[in-house]
């Protein structure tokens, strides 16, 4: 991971995801490809106080995996948008190196 997105230390920030919420089904973050469930996973996590402690997060976890490898809203991104940033994260260290 880079500077400006650290891989997270430990996962005590999981206690203050919105997502955590009593109120918050899981399954919202696992939306069939529709544009309504997509907007309302995203409208939890753009109020998300951890959003980026998750993002990173879930980068390290899924790693190099194709989009199609990976599932669900994270910090507001879909696979695809997570696979896109991990492959530029990944590009700019190799540059930086």
């Amino acid at each position: 991971m880079s500077k400006r997105m650290p891989k997270p230390a430990d996962r005590t920030w999981l206690k203050l995801a919105a997502c955590r919420a009593d109120d918050v089904d899981p399954e919202t973050f696992f939306p069939d490809q529709n544009v309504a469930g997509l907007a309302k996973a995203r409208a939890i996590c753009k109020g998300c106080p951890v959003a980026r402690q998750c993002l990173a997060d879930c980068l390290e976890a899924e790693g190099g995996r194709a989009a199609a490898n990976r599932h669900g809203v994270y910090a507001g991104m879909t696979p695809k948008q997570r696979e896109r940033l991990y492959r530029r994260v990944q590009s700019n260290t190799q540059a930086a190196a």
